[in-house]
Order: structure tokens, then sequence, then C-alpha cells
């Protein structure tokens, strides 16, 4: 296929629309071979669709009703078809040109108002294509303008790629490549032998994420980079989608992304043809001379040329020391800034410490203790991201005879961050240290709710003679993510979340209040402001996505060096509607029974993981199996 070209513009603007219009004539012919399918009586039947079309339809809804319900809509299509294939014919004048690509565009906005699901980013850059090529013929006699609406077209293109590798980068299953087996096994976008190939290879899976994100990130470089890397980047582009096209079936991408690549080629020249010509004028002359010579032509001004002569400005000696210093200096004030809020906020959480602060070797853990009483010392190990006034309630309904130690782990609650880290063999030795500090009397009754239920059995282990028994609530399993598919699917989940978190209360001004739908808002009323206020430290889920990288790599594997407790008492509680989610949980609830002949497993059905401690309701549970295994010596108690 050749194309007639007027000038350059023209050229790239003619493949803009020659290869949009491939993937927009066999869309359209797809739709119209199977035509019920837009039937009233069907789920794209317009007496539906037309409820959450956009206030333009809703306002002429006589034109709408002409033009979208069926069959009028079938023509519409018809004419897309028609169109598309007149884009596709050499020799046709730039006004028929215009006038197809306008049409071509208003109709792709109809028929993505007409069908509510199905479309994507194809579809939009189809439109988007379409509008910029009608909008070109429209400025046929402003050079500047048709140069700014190629620039427009191939920064949309890039940013795009941006922004696609952008989130990809964020998602901890692409970053793990988890995510790529996950898409080859749907029905929707799946295949089966790509799937096989990258399930039973957890390497090439995320060989693939990996080169899937980083080809999107470097994209844009193709608009500034030197010729052979550009056209390098938009090959792999190319080859990206024509795969996305054999396997996943994502056909209407490979023409209507790579339709763009002939504006991103052509800014791309144009950047390089400014720089080469700003290289040959050569360096500024001092003041008073004057330049001999014929001085080097220009590029004809345009968006890129405008662009790069701004870059070559920023560039200069004297312009760059200065945006080196003002950039230091914004850096600086960002950072005395930041340090100024943490500094606050550190103050903030300090003011309402709930319990007392025990000075620890080198560093300070906060404590909620009673030690003088009768019995075993009962010791309580929260769960991830939860102080120590998660156990408020359990705390309040303890007979006041009965000992008991809760403490927040370092950089959890208000227990400062302490240096190196904390395996699970360090864990067992700073509690046995802070034990001995408050003068808890063994032996111990371990609680450990979530992950704490980890760290207990670990503790157990090391110290038996020290252990009166265990009591699990909704507890952590060592081998929950071998044995659960559903733990390994939000595992991922959970660690964004607390990055997300970590990175809101870094660098947000301080809340001073959760979400109204927050666990800890039902703790007793003393503790929920402490409680907030502790939450919107960011250093606490710094430490929360650390101890998630401690549980994968260290404490689930130390916890189940505990394959047996004796006849030590193990008592285990475990919230219904996290079993209902996932069934897998209540087989490794049992396992935790199974450590000793002594076990008692109840089943409370309305419970969450959250609200099994943290509400008044189910606290009594926990006091139920505290007292249970303090006065154990012997009967075993079945499921």
């Amino acid at each position: 296929m050749t194309f007639e070209m007027s000038d350059e513009l023209d050229s790239v603007f003619r493949k803009v629309e020659f290869m949009t219009s491939l993937g927009a004539t066999i869309g359209s012919l797809e739709q119209l071979s199977d035509p019920e399918v837009l039937a009233d009586d069907h789920l794209l039947g317009w007496n539906v669709t037309r409820l959450r079309g956009p206030k333009l339809w809703r306002d002429h809804s006589a034109t709408a009703e002409k033009i979208l319900a069926y069959p009028q809509i079938l023509s519409v299509f018809g004419a897309r078809a028609l169109s598309g294939t007149s884009l596709l014919l050499p020799g046709i004048s730039r006004t028929h040109r215009g006038v197809l690509c306008g049409f071509m565009s208003a109709s792709s906005y109809a028929s993505q108002t007409r069908m509510v699901y199905g479309f994507d980013g194809s579809d939009h850059f189809a439109f988007l294509n379409y509008a910029c090529s009608a909008l070109e013929k429209l400025y046929s006699h402003d050079p500047r303008a048709r140069e700014e609406i190629a620039l427009f077209l191939a920064l949309q293109s890039s940013l795009s790629y941006l922004v696609a590798g952008a989130s990809k980068l964020m998602s901890p299953s692409w970053r793990d490549g988890s995510a790529i087996p996950g898409i080859f096994r749907t029905s929707t976008y799946g295949d089966a032998g790509f799937h096989d190939a990258v399930r039973d290879r957890p390497w090439l899976a995320k060989a693939v994420a990996w080169g899937t994100i980083a080809g999107e990130l470097a994209f844009p470089l193709a608009l500034v980079a030197p010729a052979p890397v550009a056209r390098g980047l938009m090959a792999a582009g190319a080859g990206f989608h024509l795969g996305n096209a054999r396997f996943m079936g994502l056909n209407r991408f490979l023409w209507s992304y790579c339709a763009t690549y002939p504006a991103v080629e052509h800014v791309g020249r144009e950047v390089r043809a400014a720089r080469a010509a700003r290289r040959a004028s050569g360096p500024a002359l001092p003041a008073g001379r004057t330049r001999t010579g014929p001085r080097p032509a220009r590029p004809a001004a345009g968006g890129a040329a405008a662009l790069h002569r701004a870059a070559g400005w920023l560039s200069r000696p004297e312009v760059a020391k200065s945006a080196t210093a003002a950039g230091a200096g914004l850096l600086a004030l960002a950072g005395a800034g930041a340090l100024q809020r943490r500094n606050r906020r550190r103050r903030t959480v300090r003011a309402c410490v709930p319990g007392r602060l025990v000075r620890l070797s080198a560093r300070s853990v906060h404590v909620l203790d009673r030690t003088r009483g009768d019995g075993p010392t009962v010791v309580f190990e929260n769960g991830m991201a939860c102080p120590s006034t998660e156990w408020g309630w359990v705390l309040r309904q303890l007979p006041e005879h009965i000992p008991y130690v809760a403490y927040d782990r370092p950089g959890t609650g208000w227990s400062p961050s302490a240096g190196g880290p904390r395996d699970a063999a360090r864990s067992a030795a700073d509690l046995r240290d802070l034990l001995h500090a408050v003068s808890a009397r063994p032996p111990f009754l371990l609680v450990g709710h979530s992950v704490g239920g980890l760290l207990i059995r670990s503790f157990a282990a090391r110290h038996p003679d020290e252990t009166h028994g265990l009591v699990f609530v909704d507890s952590s399993h060592p081998q929950q993510l071998e044995r659960s598919p559903r733990q390994r699917r939000t595992t991922p989940v959970v660690r964004q979340q607390m990055t997300t978190t970590w990175l809101r209360t870094a660098f947000t001004p301080v809340r001073g209040r959760q979400s109204r739908d927050s666990p800890f808002d039902t703790l007793p009323e003393h503790l929920v402001g402490p409680t907030r206020t502790c939450l919107e430290d960011p250093g606490m889920w710094l430490a929360a996505r650390r101890e998630i990288g401690r549980w994968l790599g260290s404490w689930a594997a130390d916890a189940g060096r505990l394959t047996e407790a004796g006849t030590r008492p193990v008592s285990v509680l475990t919230a219904g509607r996290t079993s209902r989610t996932d069934p897998v949980h209540l087989d490794l609830q049992r396992d935790l029974a199974g450590l000793s002949p002594v076990s008692r497993h109840r089943l409370v059905e309305d419970a969450t993981h959250e609200s099994l401690v943290m509400s008044a309701e189910h606290a009594g549970e926990i006091v139920q199996a505290l007292a249970w295994a303090r006065e154990e010596e012997g009967v075993h108690v079945r499921d």
C-alpha cells in the first residue's frame, strides 16, 4: 500500500487513519455479524443501557432514540464499516478524509454510549485517533496547530503506556508474577497453553510481568531517544500488542495503539532535529563578539521543537545551577516539613499513651500490665498492625486476680522502632526480657491473635518450662500460604494496603480519626481516641509492612518447629465469618487444636477476624478460653 503525501504531517495522519480504520472496520463487521446482541430483549438492549447514558443523550432522548435504539443502531455500525473501508482506499482527498474521520469519531462516541461494557483503552484510542485526524484537517493552513495536534497524540500514547506500567509496578501480584497465570486462566482473556507454561514456571511468569512493566515504563523514551532506540521501543510495543492479540484476543489494541506510532515517530524526529540544530549552532559568544559564516538553518516551529528549545534553555550551565540550587532548597524544605510533621505526630502519639513505657536495654516498650495476682500470667501477642489496645475489652473483663501483660512490638502502637531485624528468635528473646523487666511471674499463658499466634508458638518452643498453655485467637498457621489459595491471593493485597496507608499517613496532614467502619472504633470509649491517633503514625504502618516480610521469612517457619505442646492446654477460637470465606482456614484451626491432647476448639459463628478480639460481644469468648486454660488439668474437649 502506498500513500499520497502532500507533506510529512499529512503522511503521518494518513498512517494513523489507515491503521485505526483497519481495526474499526473489523470491529464493525464483527458487530454486524451478530446483530441480535443489540436487540431490546438482550442484555445490551437500549431500554436498559439508556438509563446510564451521559447527560448529552438524556437531554436529547428523541434524537438518541432515533440513532441508538434497535434496529437503527445497526445502521450506525454499517456506516462505520463503509467509512472505515473508505479510509483504507488510496487517493482519497483530505477533505473527504476529514469528514469521514469526524463521523468515525462521533459514531465511536455514540457506540460507546450504546454498549455500556466491553469497551477498553483500544476503543478510547480509536476515538482519539479519529478526533485528532479530523482536527488536523480543520487547520490545514496552520502548521503550528497541526504540529501541536501530532504532539498531543504522541504524548497521549506515551502517557497511556507510562500510567499502565506504573500501575502494574505498584501491584504486588505483578511484581511477583502471580498476575500472569491469573490472567491467562480466565475464560475471557485466557489461553490454556500459555497458562500451563507460566503456571509451572514461576520464573517465566515473573519475566513476562517485569518485561511488560519495563516496556511500558520505557516507551515514552521513544520521544527523545536516538532513532534506533525509538524504533526498537515501538517494535517492542507492536510485538507486545501482537502477542496480546494472539494469546488474549485483544486484536483491537494492535490497530488503535500502533496507529499512534507514526505521531510518536514524527515528534521524536522533530526533537532529534531540534537537538542537532542546537548542537550545530555552537556555544553562545561573549558579549561584543559576532558570529561569522552562515548560520545553521533552524527547523520549522512546532510543538516538539518548542519543547526541545525549552529543554535546551534549562540545560544551560547558569540555569542548571540555579535550578539545582532551587531544587535542593525545595527538597530541604520538603524534608524539614516532613520531619516537623513526623515529630508533631510522635508528640501527639506520646501524649496519649494508655499504658506505661518500660525501658528495655536501649529502647522503650509500651506495656499494659497488671503483674499482681494468682496463677499463670496471661501474655498477649497482638495481630499485625494492631496496638495492644486491641485487647481493651478482654482486659476489662478479666477477673481482678488474674495477672496479665499486653505490649506493643517495636514500631507498633506506642513502642518506638528498634534497630536490626526482629526474626522469630529475637522476638522471643525480646518478649522474655520484657516479662522479666516488668516482674511478670511464670508460668505464662500465651495468647496470640492472627500473626501473634506464630510468635507464641516460637516462644513456647524456646521456653517450654515457662509456658503454661496456648490460646490461639483466629490465629495464623505456619502453612497457611501453602495450603490456602485464598490466603496466597490476599497476602500481596494486604502488603499493598500497608504500603498505601504508610504513604497516606506520611504525606498527608494528621486526620485524627479513622474511617467510621474501623474495627478499632468498637473498643472501649476511653481507648478509641488514643488508638485512632496511634494509627495515624506512619511508623506503625512501616513496621507492619516489615512484619509481613518477617512473617513470610522467619516467623512462620520457626513457629512450625513446635509440632506438639505436650499436655499443656491449647484453646483455639475461630472466627466463623473467616471460615465461611475460606474453608481451608477451619482445617488449619483444627490443626492448632491438635498440638495437644488437652485442647478446646470453639467456632464463634458471627465473629470476624477483628471483632473476635475488639468487640465487647465476643471478648467474653476469649475470657472463657483463658479461664479454661488456666484451670485445665488434662481433659480433652473435642470440636
